[in-house]
């Protein structure tokens, strides 16, 4: 049984792999390439496969996941090493933004007939860093480009608590038989009872109302199963929808079986029409004796047949959350010591579950995170309640975000009520307290009711111990002198993460993605000029590094400069490539000058300088 839609858009067919490319006086050559595919969701489905797409809504995407797999051509005969690297790139025409450049050293073991290798790119807060355009992805073999997958992101938005599609309406669908080029007859017989003897492929023409002015990109999945349920076939369809078009009927072909009649039995079947993970509608059919002409039934469906990954850690299982929020700590910019030290961790839980020791007794939910503003501490004590929820230690594995202010009262004895308060809120996930030190710092006072706070959580991780966990964040110098002023801290705090500042180029990359989460890509000239003024502040950081927070402040600066460039430009001699571009007159505000460099400022020359 095949697809009839099998020959469509496949860019890699046709063309001569670079595996295969050579001449006797090359290396025996060691893979061919097969396919690239893109899927949002981790989960797994029938037959090993994930659920893949090309086209997503920026509102449901968290990360963008591509899957490359390739044929070991010297499989069951030796290990080999490869490099392989995957590159996703924003497409605006013939220009190409890159997005992300990951390269995996493996290790393809002789056992393996085809290899699969997963990389991913994105962030866990749904519609906060892809936006609406097209992408691609790459994938090299050894530094040798191998094949791409395009995709695409859209911006209309995910159906609400109403299950309402806000692309779309549903206005009819109609079946019909023919061979695998009956889509494109100009007349054709609609029946909603097939022959058994004389069904080549069973056809659907699926017509929808478009209902919003903006332009987007449609994928539309049949999916095909019999009386008991099972899997039949599947095919997609992809077709543009242009902008001003509401109220327009567009169509979408799809057909399943063969060329030659009786792959098809006397059976109920059912056809579901799937966009954007929803199912929005179902047909029910026979296959029986002779045609008979005439309607298909259509049952409206409009709720969600799965989550996204940003609603994973509600449904899914302990060991999908742990997959995840590990992939999220991976794909943070540097870090490299954390997320090594965040793995051992998980091992070493594993391990102690799996040999029945108390985790508890040799594991300390309880941490101290060391480093100067901006670089992360937040959002891994976010990832790692996860983690620990993932791992089974914590219940619910949320984060609670306090500073001295959320904890600390104006008067003697509501200082433990406020506090109690708060540690109540974060049983079941950690407790996260800022600038920690703070509470220590009116030691001696007769208002020390920062030291009442300090004693009231001491009490609670004791008598609570294993139902939640405190991570307290600070600058180094700071925290080691708030650690070693109460025995009682030094005793509950035995793990340390230390944060060190982003470098030059770290730095850069946080910035390509805050530009991108703008709509604009910097050109050649201005991220050359933003490089060398990163490597200016990083060569002159102090304990007051702002790290990401100065990153920020500089790419908000360069986008509010690009707007009131182009503000003072016509509408209509605006370009998109102007619209998405910052250049050098953006950001050449930020000077590199020693002399003029102090702490207060992060080194532009603002307006009115002299």
């Amino acid at each position: 049984m095949s697809n009839p839609g099998d020959e469509v858009n496949d860019k890699n067919q046709g063309q001569q792999n670079p595996g295969d490319l050579g001449s006797s006086a090359q290396m025996p050559l060691k893979y061919k390439f097969r396919e690239m595919k893109v899927h949002s969701s981790d989960e797994w489905m029938a037959g090993s496969t994930k659920k893949y797409r090309k086209v997503y809504d920026r509102y449901e995407t968290t990360y963008l996941r591509v899957e490359i797999s390739f044929f070991n051509k010297l499989f069951d005969e030796a290990d080999w090493t490869a490099s392989i690297r995957s590159k996703c790139f924003f497409a605006t025409g013939s220009q190409r933004n890159e997005l992300s450049n990951f390269e995996e050293k493996r290790t393809i073991l002789k056992d393996e007939n085809i290899v699969f290798v997963r990389h991913s790119w994105g962030n866990a807060i749904p519609g906060d860093y892809w936006r609406k355009g097209n992408y691609v992805w790459e994938a090299y073999i050894d530094e040798v480009k191998i094949g791409e997958a395009n995709f695409y992101i859209e911006d209309i938005g995910v159906p609400g608590a109403d299950g309402a599609n806000l692309y779309f309406d549903v206005d009819s669908v109609k079946l019909y038989e023919g061979d695998g080029q009956a889509s494109t007859l100009p007349d054709k017989k609609y029946i909603k009872k097939f022959s058994q003897k004389d069904t080549r492929f069973a056809w659907a023409e699926f017509n929808f109302r478009n209902k919003t002015e903006k332009d987007y990109m449609a994928e539309i999945f049949f999916l095909y199963s019999d009386g008991d349920g099972q899997p039949k076939g599947s095919q997609s369809y992809i077709l543009y929808v242009p902008v001003n078009t509401v109220g327009q009927i567009y169509t979408a072909h799809a057909g399943w079986g063969n060329q030659m009649p009786g792959s098809w039995h006397n059976d109920m079947y059912t056809m579901e029409i799937v966009f954007m993970d929803t199912l929005v509608a179902t047909i029910p059919f026979q296959v029986g004796d002779a045609f008979e002409e005439g309607a298909v039934p259509v049952i409206a469906g409009k709720s969600p047949l799965l989550n996204q990954a940003s609603n994973l850690a509600g449904t899914a299982d302990l060991d999908a959350l742990l997959a995840q929020s590990l992939e999220e700590l991976n794909n943070l910019t540097g870090l490299n010591k954390i997320k090594a030290e965040v793995q051992e961790m998980v091992q070493l839980v594993r391990f102690y579950q799996e040999t029945g020791k108390d985790v508890l007794n040799k594991f300390s939910l309880h941490t101290v995170f060391t480093g100067n503003p901006g670089t992360g501490k937040t959002t891994v004590a976010r990832i790692l309640s996860n983690i620990y929820k993932g791992l089974g230690i914590l219940e619910k594995g949320h984060l609670v975000e306090v500073d001295r202010e959320g904890l600390v009262a104006g008067y003697i004895g509501q200082t433990a009520i406020k506090t109690g308060e708060k540690i109540k809120e974060a049983m079941g996930g950690v407790l996260f307290i800022d600038e920690a030190y703070s509470l220590a710092q009116e030691k001696g006072s007769p208002y020390d009711f920062g030291g009442e706070a300090i004693q009231v959580i001491l009490k609670r991780m004791e008598d609570m111990r294993g139902k939640f966990g405190v991570i307290v964040a600070g600058y180094t110098q700071n925290m080691h002198g708030f650690i070693n002023s109460n025995p009682g801290l030094k005793s509950r705090f035995d793990k340390y993460f230390h944060f060190e500042d982003y470098t030059p180029d770290e730095m850069f990359v946080i910035g390509l993605t805050m530009f991108r989460a703008e709509g604009v890509m910097p050109d050649v000239d201005a991220a050359t000029h933003l490089k060398a003024y990163f490597s200016f502040l990083f060569k002159h950081r102090d304990e007051h590094f702002g790290n990401a927070r100065t990153v920020r402040q500089t790419v908000a600066e360069a986008v509010k400069n690009q707007n009131l460039r182009l503000a003072a430009i016509r509408k209509e001699e605006r370009t998109p490539d102007m619209l998405s571009t910052v250049i050098f007159d953006d950001v050449k505000e930020f000077e590199m000058k020693e002399s003029e460099f102090d702490e207060h400022r992060i080194g532009f020359k603002m307006k009115g300088d002299e």
